[in-house]
């Protein structure tokens, strides 16, 4: 639930103030609180407590963590009340007398048992500790939470990030030899050890537990995330050497954004640091805007090679001529940045069918990704007023 011990979001006007107080000492001094308390529901109404705040100690001694446990005692404080005022106001005070007499005879008898025999028993039991388990795992066996693998995890999103703008452009533009070179040292690189780190990793179970059984981790793996960084590593490069086509390579080539998959299981994973998200965030973004140029690209050639008699013309009279493939990808990467942000300003529009339709799935894209954003900041704004 993520809040505060002190329970200050169940307070209410009824709410005694001087167990409030002692809340307030309790969690100070780090001891116990045990006490009956009247809170207040989402839906205003009220209730009785029986509030028991316990602390958690770890192997040091430290107090670490407060463990709250609530019990709604509103039915049975109802009926005592219905009972005593049935009883009268004689009765209810003879009764508090006797209860008090009784409870103290109890507790002067007890503390004289108590201190008699202090040296049968020994010290009262101390409070519960808290403390991580010794892992017994092998040498061969990775932590996820590690250093090694976190720093890992990130070289692999970068890749992957590497592959996510490179794959799109070659594929709507043109390839050079240099980049088929980056792309067969990145596979060697990253691809085959990141398959072997993950079939050596540890896991977090639905039940919360650490495993570090290899077969088990085998077995996760193979049913999770192994046909994804398989198929996504697979080296189609290669496939030049065997004189294929360069555009079906270039296809097979988007298979490997199928690794952008794993930006999922990161944001849940850093959910909770406002940074990171915002940056994959923003990263995504950028990304987006990048495909679309790609997009944009493909469609203004489909229509001039579908259209294109003035072309036609040109080619003729061997006079055709036209801006560079930077200043076309600059081009069509300004028009998706503007829709992206606004609603365009006209310089770069659409005139065919196709061109309009795509412009409306990006202006549509502009929407949900407006969306997000503002719901993603929202939440960070919440985290950092309760904490």
């Amino acid at each position: 639930m993520q809040k505060s011990c002190a329970c200050k979001f169940l307070y209410g006007p009824e709410t005694s103030e001087s167990i409030i107080l002692s809340i307030g000492d309790a969690l100070e001094e780090r001891k116990e609180f045990k006490d009956e308390i009247m809170f207040y529901k989402k839906t205003a109404v009220l209730f009785w407590c029986l509030l028991d705040i316990v602390p958690i100690k770890n192997e040091k001694g430290d107090v670490v963590l407060f463990l709250a446990s609530f019990k709604d005692i509103t039915d049975t404080k109802v009926k005592a009340i219905q009972e005593d005022k049935k009883e009268g106001c004689v009765a209810l005070w003879m009764a508090l007398s006797i209860r008090f007499v009784w409870g103290s005879i109890h507790t002067l008898a007890t503390h004289s048992h108590t201190h008699s025999k202090a040296n049968v028993f020994g010290d009262p039991p101390a409070l519960p500790e808290y403390k991580v388990a010794d892992a017994k795992k092998s040498k061969f066996i990775l932590l996820h939470y590690s250093t090694f693998k976190a720093g890992w995890d990130w070289l692999i999103l970068l890749a992957t990030f590497y592959v996510a703008v490179t794959v799109p452009y070659n594929v709507c533009f043109i390839v050079t030899k240099a980049l088929t070179c980056v792309f067969v040292f990145l596979f060697f690189l990253f691809d085959p050890p990141d398959i072997v780190f993950n079939f050596r990793t540890t896991f977090v179970s639905k039940s919360g537990q650490v495993i570090f059984d290899a077969r088990q981790i085998c077995i996760h793996y193979l049913t999770t995330w192994f046909i994804i960084d398989l198929v996504a590593a697979l080296p189609f490069d290669l496939l030049y050497a065997f004189k294929v086509s360069v555009s079906v390579v270039h296809l097979l080539k988007t298979v490997r954004l199928l690794r952008l998959l794993r930006l999922l299981q990161k944001m849940d994973r850093y959910s909770q640091h406002s940074t990171v998200v915002l940056t994959l965030l923003m990263s995504m973004f950028a990304l987006l805007a990048h495909w679309m140029a790609c997009i944009w690209y493909i469609i203004g050639k489909m229509e001039m090679e579908a259209n294109s008699y003035n072309w036609d013309i040109g080619d003729v009279n061997g006079t055709s001529s036209g801006p560079s493939i930077r200043s076309v990808y600059v081009a069509s990467l300004y028009f998706t940045l503007s829709s992206l942000t606004s609603v365009g300003f006209g310089n770069v529009s659409a005139n065919t069918d196709t061109e309009k339709i795509f412009s409306i799935c990006v202006i549509d894209c502009h929407h949900v990704k407006k969306n997000i954003c503002f719901w993603k900041i929202k939440t960070c704004q919440y985290f950092l007023v309760e904490f």
